[in-house]
């Protein structure tokens, strides 16, 4: 890292809230602290080196803005110390200081003249915002007459005409239309790379914010979970929306019970069996008791076999919208199957709502028995959830064997937020994506050869071959299969699409899907492979959910192979994406060829 710009140590910022007009009067006055507050950041250590191009990503309300905030100082932080060096600009909001009545060029030298320059200079800097927005016909007329669009492209001309050495920048880069945005984007990088400015950039758009950033930075609750390389971070990102979803349907179910039963006291618990990185099982795994055995020796079967069960202590019922299967018979013993497809968490889960608050204590003293059996490797956790959430095993067994486990509800090691989303630490895998109706087994890219290679030629023969496997024995259709070449692991500059492939358990429950890319189209570069296998129809028919909570989508993996492309003979595939290939023809007048030339 260069020497620092931006320095931020044990950083926290709280705000009062107030329960009256009152209240406030007299916190002033007194100087006395309000009852309640809210914390917007909580002890952010964060260095930002000279040069770095740096993209702060998370949901609303997470405490981007008010950290970009106390980084440009229009506010102070609560405790901890804030280093910033340099000349800095912030784009905090677009047109602020901006009058409708003002022609552009008046509100624009006005603009210029509040960041300290008057006379030629000025002149000059207006003239280059001017013709940057491209609306020098309009420029003279008052700014009420602009559109929106025209409008945003002054307000963002004027505003990036200078080049400090901090730009700091907050949701301001989606201006104008689509050509406008883009020009956007490469005004900001060619400040940060013609300029040395370092940027502090917020954005929603993950994926436009990875192209322009060097490294992304995940605030998440007034915390940093996530800080690294933005192709490391969009792939948290896209597992982020999946455990978004389903906080929202647990929530959902809460509300439900709540308004039916008027007897339950508090939130409910949850206990779930989380396949490990969302990695589908081989094989279905059968239950056949899960159970709480309380601290008087009594035991209290939880829904396996049956929907619900109500006791004195709680109600408690099988998690919807979880891989929960059918009821069979396993060496005579009566089982409910966890399901390896169907919903894009791998994972069952049952709900427990308490009916009065000694229940708390009641689970925090019981024990949790758990019996199963598959004909293939179990790998899986065993979570209890209480607001937060612990470990309370990890589920483990050989092929073809009963498992029984036992684990105190207390005993459970703490889960972080950032845990749920971090890679594999088995197998090196990202968290794969879909519900697992197929998969994917591996992957392999051959050089002309047929041998494993991880660089090739521009303009050389290599295949792809993806070996698969059905998990759901009721699939017979053809289903489609994308392949996203993303250079440098973010820019997807090249796609290819098979729709005409069939996938028939009857026929055969495994293979292999092979895709010759002979010859390698792809320019020098290098590149990061994702794989996404879906239902027929899917993007023809698509309802608009995202990717990782779509069940459409049976398998997704980012990054699957790693490659490099080079050419040593021609400068023809430096520097672009693709060198396409189609046919040409000369076509020559009459007169001069009596035939065309091909």
């Amino acid at each position: 890292m260069n020497s620092p710009m931006i320095e931020l140590k044990g950083v926290g910022k709280e705000y009062p809230l107030y329960t009256s007009a009152n209240e406030r009067f007299w916190a002033l006055v007194l100087g006395s602290r309000a009852k309640r507050s809210n914390r917007a950041l909580n002890d952010i250590n964060l260095t930002i080196g000279r040069g770095e191009k740096v993209g702060l990503i998370g949901r609303n309300g997470a405490g981007k803005s008010t950290l970009l905030k106390i980084i440009t100082r229009a506010i102070d932080p609560s405790e901890g110390s804030v280093e910033v060096q340099g000349r800095s600009h912030a784009l905090l909001q677009l047109g602020v200081g901006f009058h409708p009545e003002f022609t552009g060029r008046e509100n624009a030298h006005s603009f210029i003249a509040h960041l300290g320059y008057v006379g030629k200079r000025a002149t000059e800097l207006v003239d280059e915002a001017v013709d940057f927005a491209e609306i020098e016909e309009y420029v003279d007329q008052p700014l009420k007459t602009y559109s929106s669009g025209m409008a945003a492209r002054l307000m963002f001309g004027v505003s990036t005409v200078i080049e400090p050495e901090l730009l700091v920048v907050d949701e301001v880069l989606g201006v104008g239309d689509a050509y406008f945005q883009n020009k956007s984007f490469e005004r900001i990088r060619d400040m940060c790379d013609n300029a040395g400015t370092t940027l502090v950039l917020v954005s929603h758009d993950v994926y436009s914010a990875a192209k322009l950033c060097d490294r992304m930075i995940w605030v998440d609750q007034g915390n940093i979970y996530a800080d690294g390389e933005p192709a490391d971070i969009v792939k948290l990102y896209e597992t982020s929306i999946r455990l978004q979803e389903d906080s929202r349907q647990k929530h959902k179910l809460a509300m439900r019970y709540r308004d039916t039963l008027s007897q339950i006291a508090e939130q409910p618990f949850f206990i779930e069996i989380r396949a490990r990185g969302n990695e589908p099982a081989a094989a279905p795994v059968h239950f056949s008791e899960i159970a709480l055995i309380a601290p008087d020796g009594s035991v209290v079967s939880l829904p396996v076999l049956h929907e619900q069960v109500q006791t004195a202590q709680f109600v408690a019922e099988r998690l919807p919208h979880t891989a929960w299967g059918d009821i069979s018979k396993i060496d005579g013993e009566e089982v409910r199957s966890w399901n390896n497809f169907g919903t894009v968490d791998h994972k069952i889960g049952i709900a427990l709502f308490p009916a009065a608050r000694t229940a708390r204590e009641w689970l925090e003293e019981s024990e949790l028995h758990l019996r199963c059996y598959a004909n293939d490797r179990i790998d899986a956790d065993v979570v209890f959830i209480d607001g937060g959430e612990r470990i309370l095993a990890r589920l483990e067994s050989a092929p073809g064997e009963w498992l029984v486990l036992r684990a105190k509800v207390r005993d459970g090691s703490k889960v972080t937020s950032a845990d749920r989303v971090q890679v594999r630490e088995t197998s090196g895998v990202n968290e794969r994506q879909g519900s697992g109706k197929l998969i994917l087994t591996g992957s392999v890219m051959l050089d002309e050869h047929g041998k494993q290679s991880f660089c090739f030629q521009h303009g050389a023969d290599a295949v792809i071959r993806l070996p698969y496997r059905i998990n759901d024995p009721s699939l017979a259709e053809r289903c489609q299969v994308v392949l996203a070449f993303k250079r440098n692991g973010i820019d997807d500059v090249m796609r290819l699409r098979c729709v005409d492939l069939l996938f028939d358990f009857a026929q055969a429950a495994s293979g292999a899907i092979e895709v010759d890319l002979s010859p390698i189209t792809l320019g020098v570069g290098s590149y990061a492979l994702t794989v996404l296998i879906a239902k027929e129809g899917y993007y023809e028919h698509t309802d608009g959910r995202f990717f990782s909570i779509n069940p459409d989508v049976y398998d997704c993996q980012s990054g699957i192979i790693e490659f490099e492309v080079q050419d040593n003979a021609s400068l023809l595939s430096v520097g672009t994406g693709v060198v396409g290939r189609a046919d040409f023809h000369l076509r020559l007048p009459e007169t001069a060829a009596g035939h065309d030339e091909g």
